[in-house]
């Protein structure tokens, strides 16, 4: 006779172990999402939400780069936060993901910060560092009270 490829069957024990333990998992995650805009802040609630929870670590996908990068910064509190609501997490990946869509995220929100930047010479008029004496926009004198190229050597 020849030999016939058998599945190694699980016991039904085991398997329903597993089938416990994702339920878990998802009722984390159902927790997560109805604190949502608490844990992660109203500008950042429409930008980002949580995927899944798997082995105790939560994937977030983010509609933007700017907002990752702000999201990685301080995933730390993000973390402190969620495990004040009882949920024990070791780690927390975050991944970028364009296919988040919401009618109420303003495309132009880029523009509009960048616009606004300290930095910019067309809107913050030019005068000078109070420390090195060269030219600066205004804004950036009204914010760090020095230009950025003091700023970072004193903040660095």
């Amino acid at each position: 006779m020849p030999i016939v490829n058998r599945r190694n069957p699980h016991p039904l024990k085991n398997c329903l172990d597993n089938f416990k333990k994702s339920w878990g998992d998802l009722d984390k995650l159902s927790k997560i999402n109805e604190n949502w805009k608490k844990l992660i802040g109203v500008e950042l609630f429409q930008e980002c939400k949580p995927l899944n929870i798997e082995k105790k670590i939560l994937t977030i996908a983010v509609n933007h780069p700017q907002w990752r990068q702000a999201l990685i910064y301080n995933k730390h509190k993000l973390k402190e936060r969620i495990e004040k609501i009882g949920i024990t997490l070791n780690e927390i990946k975050i991944i970028q993901n364009y296919e988040i869509k919401n009618e109420n995220i303003k495309a132009t929100n880029a523009k509009i910060v960048w616009a606004k930047h300290p930095s910019r010479i067309y809107q913050n008029n030019m005068c000078n560092c109070t420390l090195c004496n060269s030219p600066t926009p205004e804004g950036e004198i009204k914010r760090w009270g020095k230009c950025s190229f003091c700023w970072r050597k004193i903040n660095n």
